[in-house]
């Protein structure tokens, strides 16, 4: 199995080197072909230009069974495999099921952490929207009228917009403050 890394971050994975630098490298097959062709000199020796990225083949260890161990650390994002893992050139010691294990694949907890973090806020985000879109007939009503908005409505949707700011350091979305609905 070929693994991808950039500064111990893994990057891709898979079963072939050309096809683990193709996705490192973002490429389509025919991209990957013709950059290819244009880096082999006549004797079609390859001379590797420097890249951003190592890639280094693993056969000690079954990395898609302990991929699947790391399965928390590895989110798919529209298209995207995003992996919170590090790689080690010398095994490490973890711990897996109770078990000691000696392995080269490494859940990053702080990067885990940090996107799980990330995601939460996106969808308190996106709650917070859903309810301020909820309320705008009000304010159109209000508008359409010559009125003004009530106090309490008004109240309602600045604390809505307020609520990333309020709740700033909450780390669990069941904690997060919401304003009552007058």
């Amino acid at each position: 199995m070929f693994i991808s890394h950039k500064s111990n971050v893994l990057q891709t994975v898979h079963e072939t080197e050309w096809q683990c630098r193709r996705n490192a490298k973002g490429q389509t097959k025919a991209e990957y072909w013709t950059w290819l062709a244009r880096i082999t000199d006549a004797e079609g020796v390859i001379t590797y230009p420097s890249e951003i990225f190592t890639i280094v083949e693993c056969r000690d260890e079954d990395v898609q069974t302990r991929l699947n161990q790391l399965d928390d650390y590895v989110p798919m994002l529209s298209n995207d495999i995003i992996y919170n893992i590090k790689w080690h050139d010398i095994k490490q010691t973890v711990i897996v099921n109770e078990q000691e294990i000696q392995t080269h694949l490494i859940g990053d907890d702080v990067t885990r952490d940090a996107r799980l973090l990330a995601e939460m806020w996106e969808r308190v985000r996106n709650k917070r929207n859903k309810l301020l879109a909820e309320t705008d007939w009000i304010v159109t009503q209000a508008v359409e009228k010559g009125e003004s908005v009530s106090d309490s409505w008004k109240t309602y949707r600045e604390s809505l917009r307020n609520v990333p700011d309020i709740n700033n350091n909450v780390v669990v979305e069941q904690s997060i403050v919401w304003p009552a609905k007058p």
